[in-house]
């Protein structure tokens, strides 16, 4: 039993005799990787580091936070040189070299000592610029059209490794906002929703010394989630406003400081633009939002009394309300922009309906006189309809809609040749 007892000493005893050279050496490895570091020789530091880590449970104490970090900080080195050198042979197999290292510092994070901790916070720091840079071309390539699918599905994948590492590094409103443009292009509607959140709470937190007028476009990204993913039009009324709200905002600080310039008047104008329009086109197409509508549109046009566009979709809104109040704003289109067909259309369509109005309220007389008096007013109506249809033709010569309104029109009103000149044209489009 003695011996038994003597031979288990024996063989621990042995074996601490040989795991202690064994752990020295790799822990010397870590060491010399510190001092070639030290003396310039990076690709050797690399090598080392490397070597150290390929025995993990071998290193001891802060020997593994030292080579994670050595391993990182030799890697960039490395790579560095190489981009100076042109080394393309060198580059080829670096090109993860930057998100590699980000995360052999997040490795080191985990055993550092106080000290070493800042330094690789201090080091992380400066590797956000260039992975948010590498992720944002990544991001690009996925955006091309131009791509091979292939190509656009894997840039998409490394825009995600990449982009999420800047934000974990810093979470500034960019990195966020890239993330998310991340997460809608792979589907993923409610991640993308929350970093389009997190990145507009950075932006307010953290106001940068410059504008940044194309945070407008963060929130049209949010809203376009919550009105066409989530159904809510009112949740993105309020993210559309409260975009305005912020570049108003941005807008006057900076002209009160003498510090817009004729670039950022442009980005103010072309975001406000848009998130106007999406405001609009939301109150526009919801039912439930009329009451609403009629007073934000009015608001608006004060900001905008000459936009076409804004003065064709206020008539539009007022067709279901008031047909009159329709042909007035339809009326003021046209005299800010009588080169567009669409306010001739569609003022042409809103007096073809109101000559249709009389002339059904004509059938239904029973007094002659009356019947002939409100065949009158539509045959007006639709002499108005006939004039307004023609001058969008002469814009437009090829829809096929105005044609066919036309043709109806002229059997209205009793042009037999006119009616035969757009039936021909029609049948001359349609190609047959």
């Amino acid at each position: 039993m003695s011996m038994n007892i003597r031979t288990v000493i024996t063989t621990v005893i042995l074996s601490v005799i040989i795991l202690i050279p064994t752990a020295r050496g790799q822990n010397n490895r870590v060491s010399n990787a510190i001092q070639a570091y030290a003396a310039g020789e990076y690709q050797k530091a690399y090598e080392l580091s490397g070597d150290a880590l390929a025995n993990l449970d071998e290193l001891s104490g802060d020997y593994v936070a030292a080579a994670y970090y050595y391993l990182a900080k030799s890697r960039i080195q490395v790579l560095r040189l190489a981009v100076e050198s042109g080394n393309q042979e060198k580059l080829s197999g670096m090109q993860n070299a930057l998100v590699e290292s980000y995360f052999d510092y997040k490795e080191a994070l985990k055993t550092a000592d106080n000290k070493l901790q800042t330094d690789i916070i201090a080091d992380l720091s400066g590797l956000y610029n260039p992975i948010l840079q590498t992720g944002l071309s990544a991001l690009n390539t996925a955006n091309d059209p131009g791509q091979a699918s292939n190509v656009r599905e894997a840039a998409l994948k490394a825009a995600r490794g990449y982009l999420a590492a800047a934000k974990d590094i810093s979470p500034t409103y960019l990195a966020c906002d890239l993330l998310g443009q991340v997460h809608l292009a792979l589907g993923d509607s409610l991640g993308a929703q929350q970093l389009f959140a997190e990145s507009i709470a950075a932006y307010k937190n953290k106001t940068p010394v410059e504008a940044d007028f194309l945070m407008a476009y963060v929130f049209f990204r949010k809203a376009m989630i919550e009105r066409y993913g989530q159904q809510n039009n009112r949740l993105a009324l309020a993210t559309l406003m409260d975009g305005q709200n912020l570049l108003n905002n941005e807008f006057g600080k900076h002209t009160a400081n003498g510090t817009l310039s004729a670039q950022d008047r442009q980005a103010y104008d072309n975001g406000m633009t848009d998130l106007i329009g999406f405001e609009l086109d939301i109150y526009l197409n919801d039912p439930t939002l009329k009451d609403d509508a009629i007073v934000r549109f009015q608001e608006v046009l004060v900001l905008f009394p000459e936009d076409y566009d804004i003065h064709v979709a206020y008539a539009n809104l007022l067709e279901d309300i008031d047909l009159l109040l329709a042909i007035d704003a339809y009326e003021t289109a046209i005299s800010i922009d009588d080169s567009k067909e669409l306010a001739f259309f569609n003022l042409g369509a809103v007096y073809n309906n109101l000559g249709s109005e009389y002339y059904l309220q004509g059938l239904n007389e029973d007094d002659d006189a009356v019947a002939d008096s409100l065949y009158n007013e539509a045959n007006n109506y639709f002499r108005s309809a006939y004039t307004y249809m023609e001058q969008a033709y002469h814009m437009d010569p090829f829809a096929i809609q105005t044609i066919r309104a036309l043709v109806q029109l002229a059997n209205s009103l009793g042009l037999d040749e006119q009616s035969e000149f757009y039936k021909k044209k029609e049948m001359d489009l349609r190609g047959f």
